[in-house]
C-alpha cells in the first residue's frame, strides 16, 4: 500500500420528511432514516444499524482474510452484532459498546485452533472496529458440524 490515503465515498440525498437515499457508486440506492426510536419511519435503514452492521461485516471480511493466511478451514461463518447506545454525561447519546457474535462451523476438531486464531486476528486487525471509539467485545463460538 502506498503512503496515500484510500478514499471511500458515500452520498446521501434528502427525499422528504425524515428520510433520504444513500448512494454508493455502482450499487443500488438504500433508503435511510432515523430509527423508529427517534421518530423515524419503520422499515428503513438507520445509521445506527449500519454502524453496528459495519463492525459485523468488517469482522467477517477480516476473518476471511486471516483465515486464509493461517490456512483455517471452515464450513460456515455468521456474525450478529449488538450496539449499546447510552446517554453519557457530557457526551449525549453514544455507542458505548459493540458486541459481536461470530459463529463458525468446522467439520473436524483439529480445525478449531486455526479458526480460533483467525478469529483473534480478525478482532486485532479489523479496521472498522479499530476505528470506533466504542468498546468492541467479541463472543466467538466455534462448533463442529
Amino acid at each position: 500500500m502506498s503512503d496515500k490515503a484510500i478514499i471511500f465515498e458515500a452520498e446521501v440525498e434528502w427525499t422528504g420528511e425524515k428520510a433520504g437515499r444513500l448512494k454508493l457508486e455502482g450499487r443500488p440506492d438504500l433508503q435511510v432514516a432515523p430509527p423508529p426510536q427517534f421518530e423515524g419511519p419503520e422499515g428503513m435503514n438507520s445509521p445506527q444499524e449500519m454502524f453496528v452492521a459495519s463492525a459485523a461485516v468488517c469482522i467477517m471480511t477480516t476473518f476471511l482474510a486471516m483465515g486464509n493466511k493461517v490456512r483455517a478451514e471452515w464450513e460456515s461463518f455468521s456474525c450478529s452484532g449488538r450496539g449499546h447506545l447510552e446517554l453519557v454525561k457530557g457526551q449525549g447519546l453514544i455507542f458505548t459498546r459493540i458486541e459481536l457474535f461470530p459463529k463458525v462451523t468446522v467439520r473436524a476438531e483439529e480445525q478449531v485452533p486455526a479458526v480460533e486464531k483467525a478469529l483473534e486476528l480478525a478482532k486485532k486487525y479489523c479496521l472498522v472496529t479499530n476505528s470506533m471509539k466504542s468498546e468492541v467485545v467479541m463472543h466467538p463460538q466455534v462448533s463442529i458440524a
